[in-house]
C-alpha cells in the first residue's frame, strides 16, 4: 500500500500528490509505509483512491465536520483484540461506544475489538502534520481540519488494550543468564538480553548494531554509538559493565567467524539444529521470539515484551534513587513526562497511602 501510494504520487499531475510525495520522501521507510496508509485510508473514507485528482480535490475540500466523521468511523473500525477477554460477549464494531439502555455514548476502556485510541491518535497526528505542509504550500487552502482544538483525538493513554508489564527486579539476572553460553547461539542471546535490560535499547536500535558500534572510552567505558534513533539524531549510551561481558563474548565470535566492523553485531543462525551462524542481521521479530522464550522459562509472565525489558531498566533507576533528568539522559525520551510516566507505576503502586488504609471495629453500644 505504502509503496504503490509514492508511486501514484510521483507521476501525478495534481499538486497535491507532488507535495505529499516529497513530503514522504524525508521520512524514514517504515514511516513512510505507515503514513501512505492513513493517507490511503482517509482518500477512501472521503470516497476516491489515492493518487488521483479527484482525490487531490477531496483533500483540498475537507473540513473539520469530515475529520469528525473519520473519527467516528474509526472509532467503529475492527482492531487489535484485547489482551484479557470477557466472558461475557461483548458488542463489536460500531455498537461498542454506544450504551443501549441510555443511548448515550461511553468511553473506551481497552477491551474492545476496535481500533484503540492510541491508533486514532497516531492517525490524527500523522493528517494533521500532512495539512500543515499543504495549508503552508499555499495549495488554496487556509485552516488544516485536523487541528485538535477543533477536532480532538482520543486520549492516547487511556483504555489500553497492551500496556507494557513490567519484569520483576529478581528475575532480570536469571533471565539474561538462561541462554546456554557454551554455545555461540546462547552467547549471541546472553548479549542481546544484556542489551536489552543493561541499556534499555529498543529492539530496533539492537537489531541495527554494527560490530564497530561497540566502543570503548579512555576511562574503560563500553558504549554503544546508536544511529538515527527513533529521536532522529545519532546517540552513544554506555553500557553497564556486566552487560559488556556478554558483549565482548559476542563480539569474539563474530570476529572468530571473520566478521569486520561494518557487519552486524547480532545475525540470525541456520543449519541443522540452528547452530551455524549467518550474515543475515536478526530481525525484529526474531529478536522478539527469543525475548519471549527465555521469559516465559523464567515465569516472568506471558504478556512481557522487549520494551518490557526497557521499561524495568527505567524504573530500576528511578527505584534506586537516580534523577529523573539523568533517567532521561538514559532513555533518551524527548521530555521528561515520559520518564515521570515510569516513575508513576512505582509511587502509584508501590508506595500508595491506599496500602495503610484500614478501618477499626465499630464499637458495641453499652
Amino acid at each position: 500500500m505504502g509503496s504503490s501510494l509514492i508511486t501514484q504520487s510521483a507521476t501525478g499531475s495534481h499538486r497535491v500528490w507532488l507535495r505529499i510525495s516529497a513530503f514522504l520522501s524525508l521520512k524514514s521507510p517504515a514511516t513512510r509505509v505507515t503514513y501512505s496508509g492513513i493517507i490511503a485510508e482517509w482518500c477512501r473514507f472521503l470516497g476516491a483512491e489515492a493518487g488521483t485528482n479527484v482525490s487531490a480535490a477531496k483533500i483540498l475540500a475537507a473540513t473539520d465536520l469530515h475529520a469528525i466523521a473519520y473519527r467516528k468511523y474509526l472509532e467503529g473500525m475492527p482492531g487489535e483484540r484485547p489482551r484479557f477477554q470477557s466472558s461475557m460477549p461483548r458488542s463489536s464494531s460500531r455498537e461498542i461506544l454506544v450504551n443501549k439502555s441510555d443511548g448515550k455514548g461511553r468511553k473506551k476502556d481497552g477491551l474492545e475489538s476496535t481500533l484503540s485510541n492510541a491508533t486514532i491518535h497516531k492517525k490524527f497526528a500523522a493528517l494533521r502534520r500532512i495539512y500543515r505542509m499543504l495549508v503552508a504550500s499555499n495549495l488554496g487552502i487556509t485552516e488544516n481540519p485536523f487541528e485538535a482544538d477543533k477536532v480532538p483525538p482520543p486520549p492516547k493513554d487511556a483504555g489500553r488494550k497492551r500496556p507494557t508489564q513490567m519484569i520483576d527486579f529478581e528475575l532480570v539476572m536469571e533471565i539474561i543468564s538462561s541462554p546456554d553460553s557454551s554455545t555461540p547461539k546462547g552467547r549471541r542471546d546472553r548479549a542481546m538480553l544484556a542489551l536489552l535490560f543493561g541499556a534499555g535499547l529498543r529492539r530496533s536500535e539492537v537489531v541495527s548494531l554494527r560490530i564497530g558500534d561497540v566502543r570503548r572510552t579512555s576511562g574503560g567505558t563500553t558504549f554503544l554509538y546508536l544511529r538515527h534513533t527513533k529521536a532522529k539524531r545519532d546517540a552513544e549510551q554506555a553500557v553497564p559493565e556486566w552487560a559488556a561481558h556478554f558483549l565482548q563474548d559476542w563480539i569474539k565470535d563474530r570476529r572468530d567467524h571473520k566478521a569486520s566492523e561494518g557487519d552486524h553485531l547480532f545475525v540470525g543462525f541456520t543449519g541443522q539444529g540452528g547452530k551455524t551462524p549467518t550474515d543475515r542481521k536478526m530481525s525484529d521479530t526474531g529478536l522478539y521470539l527469543i525475548f519471549k522464550q527465555y521469559c516465559l522459562a523464567a515465569g516472568a509472565g506471558a504478556y512481557v515484551t522487549p520494551h518490557s525489558a526497557r521499561a524495568t531498566a527505567i524504573t530500576k533507576l528511578l527505584t534506586d534513587g537516580i534523577p529523573h533528568r539523568e533517567v532521561q539522559e538514559f532513555s533518551r525520551h524527548a521530555s521528561i513526562q515520559m520518564v515521570e510516566w515510569y516513575d508513576k507505576r512505582r509511587f502509584d503502586v508501590e508506595q500508595s497511602p491506599a496500602k495503610g488504609l484500614s478501618y477499626g471495629k465499630r464499637r458495641s453500644s453499652e
